[in-house]
């Protein structure tokens, strides 16, 4: 699987590195080490990471699948760093505190471009030599299209001295200068002569460049547990020759092994039980075709937090910049919102003991209305998350299970062909989840429906248990044994992140939302519809012009005004001291109620007293029509914000 970084300017092109090493340094005490790479490009004065390769097992001359494309700017010197380790925690590969590093190399973009057909380098700790890395780069082309392979093997030659063989199956490609580069690898099926290898897909430009008359070499091995693999037999073939939708007449190769060339009995035929092309939708395709993203917020608000009037708590907000969860909700939503259509986002808190009887709620509404939990755009979150703060008291455990039962409920509405809908889970924490089997088993339900979970971590406790949920290494398995159907949790720890820069949580948040809705489209069979042309809107203040009504509020009210937190018959508030940011009065709460005689946007009176004043024909926020009704106004003819004509 190919790992991208930003999109290309004008004067760059895409290129694809593949790593291979040999010679590494053995770590290890009873078995070979288990290498992977990790690619690093230096930022102002930061290295940022790229990406990974896979973990290979007991291997000291690994060739990896895993490749990455990086734009290859020529007008600029674009440092690269190579660090391979030696793992050996595999439920944490991202946590380099628990591997140990074989070595590492430095190098310019350029550098490579300019090796020809592979740049190969020596490896180094403390600046002892520990191996060799070989970096080949090709430019490439994005591919709209995928090879889907169903391949199986008959009357191999048997290797096990107990048993059979234990045969996998690797794709190479041809590169300049006879040499060839593994772009493909299953894993192996035990004890068998008569494999039949799961099928998978694999993209047209990694398999061969678009080019259908590359030579593609297929090698089957037999596994071995040491590291030390067999050679079975290879076969040789292009694309061209494999695919009936090109032409192609070959359902079959038999194998031949250059290592025993004295013999004459064949190792094994290869068969091709299906090769046929489908075409690939990007993100972008589903967007145009009116899909429709949505967010939902969950904030915890567990003791483990600190008690918000504490200056040491995350949700203190004596800071100009706002805590560590005013800036995730900013970062984070402010992205997200412009593809939401009508930017109301349901918003719920965790961890909490609620008024009147301060029982604790692992899922409620943060503008405690429960018929509708929706709240407009990034301020309306910001402001309900304050109101939060002041009327509910932080309690405990951190239970996910509750909220991601109810983003599944949203998620399980009709999802089709011409209503095609995706939803987003932002969840802010500050700590372990408590419920972790639970919650397992709720991310691998929801791994078959349209929902991404994206979990940002404040503060610096340990977040084991949410680099477990992010499943890049090892997919979930509920208490059932059933597997996720594919991977949709994305972890990112706020401090580290940002430490970089004020972007980067944004952009590390987001960056697999794309390919986890573009997996479940395909998952689906959901193809992109025609492009279309959304309604245009203007906004006011942050508001959504209706058009011929005016600017309509954020929170629909009536005769007694119900605002967004949800008041009694004569507007008490569930915690009235000290007050919220919301007064009330006689008659209903704010910050948009309505009533017989009107009252404005923060104040209340039996009259409909109001902040500014109004006039017989009540003008809008934007001065309009003469009768047209106004977001925060009321009253018979409505109350105005400036004077109208």
């Amino acid at each position: 699987m190919a790992q991208s970084y930003p999109p290309p300017s004008d004067t760059s092109s895409k290129v694809e590195l593949s790593i291979s090493c040999s010679n590494l340094k053995n770590l290890d005490y009873f078995s070979k080490s288990d290498p992977v790479v990790f690619l690093y490009i230096k930022r102002q004065n930061d290295w940022v990471k790229l990406g990974r390769t896979e973990v290979i097992d007991n291997d000291l001359n690994p060739k990896f699948v895993t490749t990455f494309k990086v734009d290859y700017q020529f007008e600029e010197i674009q440092n690269l760093k190579f660090a391979v380790y030696d793992v050996d925690d595999k439920h944490h590969v991202e946590d380099l505190s628990k591997q140990e590093v074989i070595g590492t190399i430095e190098c310019t973009l350029a550098e490579i471009m300019a090796a020809g057909e592979h740049l190969t380098k020596t490896l180094r700790l403390n600046g002892a030599p520990s191996g060799k890395i070989t970096i080949q780069a090709e430019e490439v082309q994005d591919s709209k299209f995928l090879l889907n392979f169903e391949l199986s093997a008959t009357k191999l030659e048997k290797k096990d001295f107990f048993g059979k063989s234990d045969p996998y199956i690797e794709i190479a490609k041809a590169q300049e200068g006879s040499t060839f580069t593994v772009v493909y690898r299953s894993k192996p099926i035990m004890k068998t002569l008569s494999p039949r290898w799961p099928a998978f897909q694999i993209d047209i430009q990694k398999l061969c460049s678009g080019d259908w008359e590359r030579t593609l070499q297929f090698s089957v091995w037999d596994w071995n547990r040491s590291g030390n693999n067999e050679l079975i037999g290879m076969c040789a073939a292009s694309l061209k020759d494999i695919c009936p939708e090109r032409g192609g007449q070959i359902f079959n190769l038999d194998l031949t092994n250059p290592t025993q060339k004295g013999k004459k009995k064949c190792p094994g035929v290869l068969v091709f039980t299906s090769v046929r092309v489908t075409p690939v939708y990007s993100f972008v395709d589903f967007i145009r075709g009116g899909c429709q993203i949505s967010l939902i917020v969950a904030v915890d608000f567990t003791a483990s937090n600190g008690h918000p009037a504490q200056l040491t708590s995350l949700h203190y907000n004596g800071t100009n910049q706002g805590n560590e969860y005013v800036q995730a909700i900013k970062s984070v939503v402010s992205v997200l919102a412009p593809y939401d259509s009508d930017q109301m986002i349901p918003a719920f808190g965790f961890g909490a003991q609620l008024p009147p009887e301060w029982e604790v709620s692992h899922c409620f509404p943060l503008n405690f209305n429960y018929q509708n939990p929706e709240v407009y755009g990034v301020q309306g979150i910001l402001d309900a998350y304050q109101y939060t703060l002041h009327n509910v008291k932080l309690h405990g455990p951190t239970n996910f299970s509750s909220f991601l039962d109810r983003a599944m409920q949203y998620a399980s509405a009709h999802n089709a062909q011409q209503s095609q809908n995706y939803f987003i889970l932002l969840v802010i924490t500050d700590g372990e989840i408590t419920d972790m089997a639970n919650t397992v088993d709720r991310i691998v339900a929801a791994s078959k429906l349209p929902l991404s979970i994206v979990i940002v971590g404040v503060g610096g406790a340990d977040f084991k248990n949410m680099e477990i949920l992010d499943a890049d290494d090892t997919p979930l398995r509920d208490r059932s044994g059933q597997l996720m159907a594919r991977d949709i949790v994305q972890f990112v720890p706020f401090r580290e992140v940002m430490r970089k820069s004020e972007t980067s949580l944004a952009r590390e948040t987001l960056a697999e939302i794309p390919g986890q809705l573009t997996a479940f489209m395909k998952a689906n069979n959901i193809k992109p519809n025609p492009p279309i042309l959304r309604r245009q809107e203007t906004t006011v203040y942050g508001q959504p012009d209706t058009g011929l009504q005016g600017p309509a509020p954020p929170y629909p009210s009536g005769l007694q005004g119900p605002a967004p937190i949800l008041s009694g018959p004569q507007g008490s508030v569930y915690n009235p001291s000290p007050p919220g940011p919301y007064p009330i009065g006689p008659q209903g709460p704010a910050p948009c109620p309505s009533g017989s005689q009107g009252p404005g946007p923060y104040s209340m009176g039996h009259q409909g007293s109001v902040q500014y004043p109004s006039g017989s024909q009540g003008p809008a926020l934007n001065v309009g029509r003469s009768q047209d009704p106004v977001a925060y106004t009321s009253g018979m003819q409505g109350s105005v914000h400036y004077p109208s004509n």
